[in-house]
């Protein structure tokens, strides 16, 4: 057996395998992971929109703020089921104003601030810029066991399947970038 390798996940994409957790969140989701370490894991899935209707401005109109809502065009989409009620946003790294996370030698970032919620509307925030409410996380050597009994697939990042505006087909088009065909797969579990 060939001993694999999970030492670094940071600014990795996970795409669910086909027919793997059905019936639960991570169901064909793609998870972008922001942070790996010895001590376990956090990422935001990228492809899960809300879909009740609900608006930004409805969302943060806590928020005492001057912003104009209407100069937000900005899906939400829920990042995992852990802290539901905060929101964070996966952004081009070009933007870096107080920054949660920042992978070394990624184009991507990672902040959750009502500055670049204002940066936005004033066309001084981010080029790229995806809203999530939640994250991922997970345990110490957790995502290593998930990945090691084909839970998932890695693949690197690439900025149309993270920010693409059609979030029904990325975790599709993710597959057929790595040449992977759905119907290689088989839904039943079987031994020989």
């Amino acid at each position: 057996m060939i001993k694999q390798d999970f030492s670094n996940l940071t600014g990795k994409i996970l795409i669910a395998s086909p027919y793997s957790m059905k019936n639960n969140i991570f169901y064909q989701s793609l998870v972008y992971i922001a942070h790996h370490s010895n001590e376990g894991s956090i990422g935001f899935i990228i492809n899960r929109p809300i879909d009740n209707g609900i608006s930004l401005k409805n969302l943060l109109k806590k928020i005492e703020s001057n912003i104009d809502f209407s100069l937000l065009n900005l899906e939400i989409l829920i990042g995992g089921p852990l802290d539901l009620e905060r929101g964070f946003f996966l952004h081009s790294a070009e933007y870096n104003k107080n920054l949660l996370f920042k992978p070394e030698h990624s184009d991507l970032a990672i902040s959750s601030n009502i500055e670049i919620l204002k940066d936005i509307t004033t066309g001084a925030g981010p080029k790229l810029t995806m809203f999530t409410i939640g994250y991922t996380g997970w345990n110490t050597g957790q995502i290593e066991f998930e990945i090691q009994n084909n839970l998932w697939i890695i693949t690197e990042p690439d900025n149309e399947l993270i920010f693409g505006v059609d979030n029904s087909s990325k975790w599709h088009n993710a597959l057929v970038n790595l040449g992977i065909d759905i119907s290689d797969f088989s839904p039943h579990l079987a031994n020989c």
